[in-house]
């Protein structure tokens, strides 16, 4: 009987739904229970990382009120306890060989970034029935503001007369522009806009690049880079004689990747005419022609039209850039610099009207820079670019000034000393004076070098001195020059030659300052000194990082 009781039980099939139903509402009811609870879990989760990205750009956007800033833009979120736990401004780099989280410096300076932490409350719909009351949910975000300045090395304008200017251009192109004062005037008056030139050499000058970037590694033709220029100066003036020499230039190519970093503006394509990086004509002309394979040595025998001096022969060798440096750079606070190249420049001076028959008078001078250099220290950006500032630290080149003889052959080996000698100042039958000069230009920090809005606006040069010519070339050289005469049979003293020619150098050294200063401005290079100036400076806005 009972056997036949348990066949007949395992083969009933009556209830068996019932019991599936009720095994399976339980599990939907848990299901539920859970994707309830998950899903408010999430949706606050996605809410509160909002409401983190929105604190962190707020507080980016203006570091020196964060907390305040990210604090507002909590409180428009819906409050769900939501509080802000942690602001902690900035530095951040862009750099691809730091890890993430390496990449923000807290309370790194200067600041550009801002940290964020919050944290809300949650009550679970289900979850309660377990004992869970509420859930703490957290949320972070870090945000940085991008600025840009771009910046440039050797930007001095000479007022310059005679045909100086024509003579380095046309023998560092290796060809004859036939500038006059007046082009040169034009040249350096006229704004240049470097973004706007590589869009041009891009659309219409036949370069294959999808980049800025790619077109400065481009070897472009001269006469077409030049062609460009003329496209991107709103001056007409500057426009025309762009043109004109540019028919004129040889067809050697250049990379200007060697003079010019972008920076961040390098990954676009496309010029903004509202907020261009401009430099003058005829400083981007001279670097350009500088780096294009062409000689980087210039002799010319020339007359400068300045009173008191005559015919002036001039040997200025450029050397190579240092790796990784340009003349312009546009870039971030702490990261972009730029350096000079060495030069070497000899510059052999011939006197007119020199007293007591002393005949020709010749003050031969060399000088010798190592490089300059200029960093971005900071861009302040408070309010907008309308009131942009920005600030370089700048080191003026060392090397020395001399009043001597030297072989020119000497001038491009810059890995050995240019041997001096006493320059013999003045030959006459039986009587000869030399003199020998040697002032070295000191060490210094870098200097702080601040620029206004206006500054900025106006393309303002400054300059940073080593102190060490503060009195001016020749002044300097002549307190420490050794004047000799050599006298055979002549009835004259030599210490009346001597003070004589002491005498005569003396009056003259305002024309002579004058000479050394134009040839050195119109070759980017000033003995002593860095020139320096704000092209441009470019607000960022915040965005999210890391």
């Amino acid at each position: 009987m009972v056997v036949r009781a348990m066949r007949r039980l395992v083969k009933a099939r009556e209830g068996n739904v019932a019991l599936m139903l009720a095994g399976g509402l339980t599990m939907l009811t848990g299901t539920a229970v859970l994707g309830v609870d998950t899903a408010s879990l999430y949706l606050e989760k996605r809410r509160l990382q909002g409401a983190a990205d929105a604190a962190a750009l707020a507080a980016a956007g203006d570091l020196s009120n964060g907390t305040a800033r990210a604090q507002a833009a909590v409180s428009l979120s819906p409050d769900n306890g939501t509080r802000l736990t942690v602001m902690t401004p900035g530095r951040f780099t862009r750099d691809e060989r730091l890890a993430v989280d390496a990449r923000f410096l807290a309370n790194g300076t200067p600041g550009n970034a801002a940290q964020v932490a919050l944290e809300s409350r949650i009550q679970p719909v289900f979850a309660r029935v377990f004992g869970y009351r509420d859930v703490t949910i957290e949320a972070r975000a870090t945000a940085a503001r991008i600025d840009l300045a771009a910046f440039s090395l050797g930007t001095r304008l000479a007022s310059v007369q005679g045909g100086l200017p024509g003579a380095l251009l046309s023998q560092l192109a290796g060809s004859e522009l036939s500038l006059s004062v007046m082009d040169y005037n034009a040249l350096v008056s006229g704004q240049v806009d470097l973004l706007k030139t590589a869009e041009l050499l891009r659309t219409t000058g036949g370069v294959r690049a999808d980049t800025f970037n790619d077109v400065l590694a481009t070897d472009i033709a001269l006469p077409k880079l030049v062609t460009a220029m003329a496209g991107s100066t709103t001056s007409s003036a500057a426009a025309q004689l762009l043109r004109s020499i540019a028919g004129k230039l040889p067809n050697r190519t250049v990379r200007l990747d060697k003079i010019v970093d972008l920076g961040a503006l390098g990954s676009r394509n496309v010029a903004d005419p509202l907020r261009p990086v401009e430099t003058d004509a005829y400083a981007f002309l001279r670097e350009v022609l500088q780096i294009s394979g062409g000689s980087r040595q210039v002799q010319s025998d020339i007359d400068l039209g300045i009173p008191g001096i005559g015919q002036t022969r001039v040997f200025l060798q450029i050397g190579e850039r240092a790796a990784n440096s340009r003349w312009l750079s546009v870039g971030e606070a702490g990261q972009a610099v730029v350096r000079s190249a060495q030069t070497r420049l000899w510059i052999d001076i011939a006197l007119v009207n020199a007293p007591l028959s002393l005949g020709s008078v010749r003050v031969p001078i060399y000088v010798e820079l190592a490089e300059a250099e200029a960093r971005l220290a900071q861009i302040t950006c408070r309010g907008g670019p309308a009131n942009a500032t920005a600030a370089l630290d700048v080191t003026p080149s060392l090397g020395r000034v001399a009043i001597a003889d030297l072989d020119p052959a000497a001038l491009p080996n810059f890995q050995q000393a240019v041997a001096l000698r006493p320059a013999r100042m003045v030959t006459l039958p039986l009587v000869s004076l030399t003199g020998l000069a040697n002032v070295q230009l000191g060490g210094t920090q870098a200097q702080r070098v601040n620029f206004s809005t206006a500054e900025i606006n106006d393309h303002v040069v400054k300059s940073v001195s080593t102190n060490d010519i503060a009195a001016g070339v020749a002044s300097s050289l002549l307190r420490t020059i050794d004047i000799r005469a050599n006298v055979l049979g002549l009835g004259v003293s030599a210490g009346l030659l001597t003070s004589t020619l002491g005498n005569t150098l003396s009056a003259v050294a305002p024309a002579l300052d004058l000479v050394v200063g134009q040839v050195t401005a119109l070759a980017g290079v000033h003995v002593g000194q860095a020139d320096v100036r704000i092209d441009g400076v470019r607000c960022g806005t915040p965005v999210l990082v890391g």
